[in-house]
């Protein structure tokens, strides 16, 4: 299962953890892993060109963006891409679990 967690201070993002495997078919054949991928992938890439935010660890089945100074802009890519998150789970609720924490 992949599992995501999002944190919340002051009603902003702070940080998103994605971390394990859907799990939903053979590996390399896995369509939940693959959406996941793209869009966490993505999040960190716009993350990085638009933002400039470097607080990013990628390894070992796990993906760590940490914001330290949250702005409209790593808001808005944060917030959309949860959303698409959001969207594959809504499908895939056997695969994917999402946290929210304040």
């Amino acid at each position: 299962m992949i599992s995501v967690r999002i944190t919340e201070k002051q009603d902003q993002i702070c940080a998103l953890s994605v971390k394990g495997h859907a799990g939903s078919a053979e590996h390399g054949k896995d369509l939940v892993c693959a959406a996941v991928s793209g869009i966490v992938f993505g999040l960190c890439n716009a993350l990085d060109e638009l933002a400039g935010v470097q607080t990013i660890e990628i390894g070992n089945n796990r993906i760590e963006i940490r914001i330290e100074v949250p702005d409209e802009k790593t808001e808005l890519i944060l917030r959309t891409g949860i959303v698409q998150l959001k969207t594959v789970s809504e499908t895939n609720q056997n695969f994917i679990k999402i946290t929210e924490v304040q």
